[in-house]
């Protein structure tokens, strides 16, 4: 299983270097739309790395869409107060780690 990420080619470069092989730049709406749509369609993807702002940005329906995905694992990361990680937690292991 692969991590892939998707963002800002600025964000790319760092994930690049980090040893993320498959990270994809999209800087507008639509591209990210369509590079997040090749990662769901590739099998060996088992984590997709957003930023938080990026996936603030997407379409209600896909939002949906990412959060309910087991494979490939959506995580958003960034400064955004987000409860995404925390549901998904308590969905998964039947507990909430923040109380």
């Amino acid at each position: 299983m692969e991590i892939a990420f998707v963002g800002g080619s600025e964000s790319v470069l760092g994930f690049n270097l980090a040893g993320v092989k498959t990270s994809y730049a999209a800087n507008t709406e639509e591209e990210l739309v369509s590079k997040i749509g090749t990662v769901m369609s590739d099998p060996n993807v088992g984590i997709l790395v957003l930023k938080q702002a990026d996936y603030s940005r997407l379409p209600k329906r896909l939002q949906e869409q990412l959060s309910e995905s087991i494979k490939p694992t959506i995580i958003a990361i960034g400064t955004e107060q987000s409860t995404e990680m925390r549901e998904k937690i308590k969905r998964a292991i039947g507990v909430d780690l923040w109380k």
